[in-house]
Parts: structure tokens; sequence; C-alpha cells
């Protein structure tokens, strides 16, 4: 038979198929090294990193909250410090419990010890207050408590910067394998000329695109947890100022008035600081049974005050209610106070703020419960709707940018989805989908 140029043709397809074939392999084997690799780290290493930073936010958390007693002497405080102080043991026994090293162990104990230290000073310091002994009270919060907080937070440190070097130790051990795979990929790109070069550029692409984003996400958590550590620190010695101020301003000077409005921007300041926290830490779900249309109402009722002034008409369109899923209603309700706040800010001048609720189906999810909240607001042109969703992009004065990006991670971990529809001058669609299976 004849070789003819069609034949080569087909030949020379049969040949870059082949070669296509052998890049998809080697793509999928390097894959599966590197997740094989990834398994291994988490398994020995980032379990006991983050009990180290769950360990050190645990710390945080306790901060300010002796100041804040001794600012209105509300007992619901105490009930907080003892919360605060179980979270802080449990996730210390983790730590203990994951703990890989000689030197881990070793500065869990100097945690464990100092602690103890902490909380004695912390219950003298109380226990002053109490007995009326203010300034004594004071001057251990200041200075014992203070002094002890910040060496907790230096070991809290150094645990994480132990797990760090182990996880760093463990890349490096991979580094040698991940790189022999890489260039047989990028050889055999190279000999599939264009076609194999172009599917090599994507893949690497979409793989580094994914590793920045990862990286990047880790770091905001890490800036996070200590941008909220340095606020705090100053917050709490205002927090004593204040007090102080208060103590000798009786309740009719015009002062009381100027103090009453520092202090609720501290409080301001301080939901701020818990929405870094929530970013840096992502709250666990308590899941349960509850009916989605009573967590919708009752967050209609605690934003129809504000609708109302602004004149705004709230629709409701719940035919398909009651529905009961396991969700974290806490959470839940978070992520529809939030977009429906959203809504409310994009209508100045009133408007209509409709939501729906339907069961539909949807590829991914199969069957689920759709909830639309709809705006007729500003809405947003195409290159703020795209990154509306990133963290810390805001277009609002004294917004964190946190909000919307918590509010799709809580949808995404309740394995739903969360969709932004929106046109400048047309108003904005907020789409919820959460499985029903």
């Amino acid at each position: 038979m004849k070789f003819t140029f069609s034949h080569r043709i087909t030949f020379g397809l049969l040949i870059m198929a082949g070669l296509l074939i052998l890049v998809g392999s080697l793509a999928l084997i390097t894959t599966k090294n590197v997740q094989g690799v990834s398994r291994a780290i988490m398994r020995e290493n980032v379990s006991s990193l983050k009990a180290a930073e769950e360990l050190e936010i645990a710390l945080l958390n306790q901060k300010g909250l002796v100041a804040s007693y001794f600012l209105d002497g509300n007992s619901l405080w105490l009930k907080t410090i003892e919360e605060r102080k179980k979270d802080f043991d449990s996730w210390f026994k983790k730590a203990q419990g994951v703990a890989l090293t000689d030197n881990e162990k070793k500065i869990l104990q100097d945690v464990s010890s100092l602690y103890k230290v902490y909380d004695r000073q912390r219950n003298k310091a109380i226990k002053l207050y109490q007995s009326g002994n203010t300034v004594e009270a004071k001057n251990v919060l200041l200075n014992d408590m203070k002094t002890s907080i910040d060496s907790l937070y230096q070991k809290c440190e150094d645990l994480i910067l132990a797990n760090e070097g182990l996880i760093a130790e463990a890349e490096v051990a991979s580094q040698g394998n991940v790189i022999r795979m890489t260039f047989l990929i990028w050889s055999t790109i190279i000999i599939t000329l264009l076609l194999g070069s172009l599917i090599g550029f994507f893949i690497s692409r979409k793989i580094n695109e994914q590793l920045v984003r990862t990286a990047k996400l880790a770091s905001l958590g890490q800036l996070s947890a200590n941008i909220a550590h340095e606020i705090r620190n100053p917050l709490t010695s205002i927090k004593m100022r204040l007090y102080s101020l208060q103590e000798g301003v009786s309740k009719d000077s015009p002062v009381s008035d100027d103090l009453n409005v520092i202090n609720g921007e501290i409080g301001r300041m301080e939901g701020t600081i818990n929405n870094f926290l929530d970013f840096a830490r992502p709250p666990e779900l308590n899941l349960q049974s509850a009916d989605i249309g009573k967590i919708l109402e009752g967050t209609i009722n605690l934003i129809t005050p504000k609708a109302r002034s602004q004149k705004i008409v709230i629709q409701k369109h719940f035919s398909d209610l009651p529905i009961e899923l396991k969700i974290d209603k806490e959470q839940i309700r978070q992520v529809f106070l939030n977009i429906m706040l959203n809504a409310i800010e994009a209508m100045p001048e009133g408007g209509i703020l409709e939501i729906a609720v339907a069961k539909v189906e949807d590829k991914k999810l199969n069957k689920c419960l759709e909830i639309k909240i709809s705006d007729t607001g500003t809405g947003m042109p195409p290159e703020i709707k795209r990154k509306i969703t990133e963290p810390f992009f805001t277009t609002k004065a004294e917004g964190t940018g946190l909000g919307l990006f918590i509010a799709s991670r809580i949808v995404n971990m309740h394995k739903g989805n969360l969709e932004i529809e929106s046109q400048a001058g047309k108003g904005t669609i907020a789409t919820v989908r959460v499985s029903m299976v």
C-alpha cells in the first residue's frame, strides 16, 4: 500500500495523541505524588500546626475580659472567662496529643506553667476588685497579668514556628522527587511542540494559581491573628484608662456622654477584630435540624427597622416552607444578615428587598433549597462583581472586606454555593443554594 501524505498526517496525529496521553499520564503521576506528599505533611505536621495556632487564638480570646469586667462589673464576663479557659484547656490537650518533637513538648510544658501563673494572677485581680480594692486589682492587671500573657503569647509563637520548621523540612525532603517528575513532563511537552507546550502551560498556570491563592489565604490568616493581637493590646489599655475616667465622672456630666461614645467605639473595634479572627480561624459547624423559614423570618425582623427608616419595602415569597435542613443556625443567619444589610445599604433612597425560597434541581448539588435575596439598588459593575467575594476587597469607607468572603465560605462549608448577579443601576441578586440531601 502506498504511504500517502494523508497517511503520514494520520500517523503524525497518532504519535501526537500518544505523546499527549503520555503527558497526561505523567501529569497524573505528578499530581498523585504531590497529593501523597501533601497528605503525609498533613498527617504528620499540619494537625500539630493547627493545634498550635488555635491555642494562640484561644489565648488571645481571653485578653481584655478582666478589663471588661472591671469596666461594668457584669458577672457575665466571669462566665465568659470560664468558657474561654475551657476552650484553651481543650486546645492545649489537643496540642499535647499531636506534639511530634521534644522541643514542642518542652514548649508546651512552659505554656502550662505560665498559664497557671496567669490564671492565679487573674483570680487574684478579680477577688481584689470584688473586695473593693480596685487600685490593687488594676495594678495586678496592668503589670503582672500583662507580663504573663505576653510571655504566654511568645511561647505560642515559638510553638507555631517549630511546627512551620517541621513542615518546611518535609517539603524540602520531597523537593528532589518533584523536580525530577517536573523535568520529565517538560521534556515531553517540548517534544510535542506547540500543542504539548500549550497544554503544559495551561496546567502549570492553573496549579500555580491555586498554590498562590492558598499561600495568600494562609498568609492573610496569620496576618489577621497578628493584627488582632496588636490591636487588642492598646485596646485593653484604653479600656483601663476609660474605666478610671468613668469612676471619676458623674452620670450627669457632659463628659459622661463622651465617655459612653468612646466605649461604644471600642466595642465596634472589637467587632472588627472578631471578623479578622473569623477569617483566620474558620469556625466549626454545629449542625442541627432547623427550619430555614424561621431563620429567615428572624433575620428579616432584625433588619426591618432599618429598612423602614430608608423606605424599603420587604417582599417575601415562602411558598415551599416550612423546610427543615441540617445546618448551623447561627452561621447561616450570619450569611442572610450580611446579604440583607448589603442590599439595604445599596438602596439609600428606598426600594424593594425581595426574599424568595424555592426547591430546585442543581447539577452539582442535585436536590437543593434556593434562597434568592434581591434588591433594586445601585448594583455593581462587572469589575467590582468579580472581586466582591475576595477577602479584604470592599467599596465601603468603613468596611473590612470580609463579610461576603466569610458568608461564601460558610455556605461552601454547608456543601452549597453563593452566587452574586448584579448590573450597575439595576440592582443585585444574591442566590444561596444548600443541598437537601
